[in-house]
């Protein structure tokens, strides 16, 4: 899932650098500029399936962000936002995003100033960074308990980001929550699960007896 989304966000970036190279002066001919055919070729059309798999969601509301007035509300907003869609900090584990972080403050740096990306300074970054952390998936701090379903749960959940704790809602909860994952993985271009797989993890997660305190 890693390759599939260093992949996305690069070919993203190589998108958005096209598109926003200056026109050439329709008087001039360039004799560099490729004969376009009006076909893409496979390479391009590799790059545009790519750029749509792994992205955050659309149609997700920044209001509903954690503290949704807080600085690192509005950090994520105003630097993520700027290339695509706002993500929620539940969207990956406080130990994912570090990684994640630095990757994007990377291809950040490597956009040329045509683009205008605004970058994010040192205290931004460190803010930006603690917010997303303390808002982050929270994951299971221990071993799964058994039950039938629980390794669907771990290979579907795993595809996207670190399996979470399956105590974070309740049993009813889970059902609202895993059919807002299925219309994420629609829209992120990740493979739904079956209705064997569904119900199977929903079982898992709804006959969970109570954590012992």
């Amino acid at each position: 899932m890693t390759y599939t989304r260093t992949i996305a966000a690069l070919a993203t970036c190589a998108l958005i650098l096209t598109a926003c190279q200056p026109a050439s002066d329709p008087g001039v001919p360039d004799a560099a500029a490729p004969v376009s055919t009006g076909v893409l070729s496979a390479g391009d059309a590799l790059l545009l399936a790519s750029a749509r798999i792994a992205l955050p969601p659309e149609g997700f509301d920044a209001a509903s962000l954690p503290d949704p007035t807080s600085t690192g509300a509005t950090l994520l907003v105003r630097y993520c936002g700027q290339c695509h869609a706002v993500p929620t900090p539940s969207m990956h584990s406080a130990t994912d995003w570090p990684r994640i972080l630095r990757r994007m403050w990377l291809r950040m740096d490597w956009l040329p100033d045509s683009l205008q990306v605004a970058l994010p300074e040192v205290g931004d970054r460190n803010m930006l960074s603690r917010y997303l952390m303390e808002n982050a998936l929270r994951v299971s701090a221990e071993e799964l308990p058994p039950g039938s379903g629980r390794e669907t749960f771990v290979t579907l959940c795993s595809q996207c980001h670190s399996t979470p704790d399956p105590f974070l809602h309740s049993g009813q909860d889970w059902v609202s929550v895993f059919q807002r994952m299925e219309l994420n993985m629609e829209r992120m271009g990740v493979r739904r699960p079956s209705r064997a797989e569904t119900e199977a993890v929903l079982s898992y997660l709804q006959d969970l007896p109570p954590r012992a305190p």
